[in-house]
């Protein structure tokens, strides 16, 4: 659970990283607010970024483990970089990055709003998709 949480927090400051760079030159420049949120919340990005770092060195040595991480982290930009273009969402991402921006620094803070949005990245050897009842509930 700790590394899916940490991926959705990863996915959620690349959606908004991409969102910023796209939306730069509309009416809706969110670039201020994603890089007062990267700021802000530096410490809690460096922890989901450990958690996920971790994840991906089970079984590898240094070298193949960042290979590894950086290939996801840049394919979770390419998703959202790979759109078209289309900049009427930049008044809801910018609702977004302020959301983000105000919400107090805790990974589960960050986890909530990926969530409320909708934001769910495959991990790689992550969560396992399948719910089973335990004995007792139905």
């Amino acid at each position: 659970p700790a590394e899916v949480d940490a991926a959705k927090v990863r996915d959620l400051q690349s959606r908004m990283m991409v969102a910023a760079l796209r939306c730069a030159k509309s009416g809706h420049d969110l670039l201020p607010e994603y890089n007062k949120f990267v700021r802000e919340k530096r410490s809690v990005l460096k922890l989901g970024n450990g958690v996920l770092r971790s994840h991906f060195a089970k079984g590898r040595n240094a070298k193949q483990a960042l290979r590894a991480y950086d290939r996801y982290a840049v394919s979770l930009a390419n998703r959202y970089g790979a759109g078209s273009g289309d900049l009427s969402e930049c008044k809801h991402m910018k609702l977004l990055v302020t959301a983000a921006v105000q919400s107090d620094s805790r990974l589960t803070s960050l986890v909530d709003i990926a969530q409320q949005h909708a934001l769910s990245p495959e991990l790689p050897g992550g969560r396992c998709g399948i719910v089973m009842a335990s004995k007792g509930q139905p």
